[in-house]
């Protein structure tokens, strides 16, 4: 424990400033010297966190594969090591030729999925990639925007392409799944960076690092939406006629309104606003209800399955909304109360 925490006198110097003294064991492992600058930041909870304006970034990770691993193992390896925050990635063999599904697998991953990401060299045994996006390049505001707009739009474009039975449309929906995914690894990313460099917390727009858990759980929920658009999309193909109007128009009415409860969550998010948040997480539950009544208004059909799944795709968007808010309710909590 003594390694991690001391205790130290405040003394004072001069008329206005107080020094403390540091370990020097811990001064030696920083690599600070005399007169190093050093950033000091009071905390919200009441804390003060000194830190060195350039702090050690992780540069470099090497990932052995092998024959045996499939195309899956190693992209969930590489995702990993990416989320993690290491610069650069080498994936290398032991004495073997990289195999021809495995580089298509690492060629993939870095097109449609690792933001920032190129493969800067390539041979029979060794693949390098090389994360060349600036740390915190985008704010989490304006990235989370982003993705939400996708998540949106992938939504909407579902649910016209429900309409008209267009499965090309829908098949279109299916792809714009991967940008919000990049979008989502990059937070990851960031927010992982964020909890042990408090520069990357700052560039990010975050505050303290506790943010980054509620945070972490806003980027999943948005991905979670994102999905379910695309399960929307994906049941277009499977209907064997079209929809009742009277059916298509209230799914519509719902997916609508869910839309705007996602818009507004997001919205109190941004804005940190309590009481924005606190209505959204209220009009959640008329989304469910009346989504199960139309559910219990079906009648047996050939499309009746298909159809009870595309009105749980709107409700599970409804209630990640609501977590979404319920986020936004915990961090903006302290304007509404009185500490004593």
């Amino acid at each position: 424990m003594s390694e991690i925490k001391q205790f130290r006198r405040l003394q004072v110097t001069g008329g206005s400033t107080y020094t403390v003294s540091l370990p020097k064991t811990w001064i030696d492992e920083l690599g600070l010297k005399k007169n190093s600058n050093v950033t000091l930041i009071k905390n919200r909870n009441d804390s003060i966190t000194l830190f060195q304006e350039e702090q050690s970034k992780k540069t470099n990770a090497i990932a052995l594969i092998g024959k045996k691993d499939t195309k899956e193992s190693l992209r969930r390896k590489i995702i990993a090591i990416y989320l993690s925050g290491y610069k650069t990635i080498e994936i290398k063999t032991k004495g073997i030729e990289i195999t021809s599904g495995h580089r298509g697998a690492i060629r993939d991953l870095v097109r449609t999925t690792l933001m920032g990401t190129e493969i800067i060299e390539a041979s029979s045994e060794k693949i390098v990639l090389q994360v060349l996006t600036q740390l915190a390049q985008l704010s989490f505001d304006v990235a989370l925007k982003r993705m939400y707009i996708t998540a949106t739009n992938m939504h909407q474009d579902a649910i016209e392409a429900l309409k008209e039975l267009d499965v090309e449309q829908s098949e279109e929906v299916l792809k714009m799944d991967d940008e919000v995914d990049r979008f989502s690894l990059y937070l990851m990313r960031n927010l992982n960076l964020s909890l042990e460099n408090v520069q990357v917390l700052l560039d990010s727009g975050l505050e303290k690092p506790s943010d980054c858990l509620g945070y972490r759980t806003v980027v999943k929920c948005v991905e979670r939406i994102a999905d379910h658009a695309g399960l929307i999309a994906k049941k277009v193909k499977y209907l064997n006629s079209p929809i009742d109007k009277k059916i298509l128009k209230e799914i519509d009415n719902i997916s609508k309104e869910s839309l705007t409860v996602f818009e507004n969550s997001v919205s109190a998010l941004s804005k940190r606003d309590y009481e924005m948040a606190e209505k959204v997480a209220s009009s959640v539950t008329k989304v469910i209800e009346k989504e199960k009544s139309l559910m219990d208004s079906l009648k047996p059909s050939d499309n009746i399955a298909i159809i009870k799944l595309i009105l749980e795709d709107i409700r599970r968007t409804a209630e990640y909304s609501r977590d979404i808010s319920e986020i936004a309710i915990d961090e903006t909590v302290q304007s509404v109360i009185e500490e004593s």
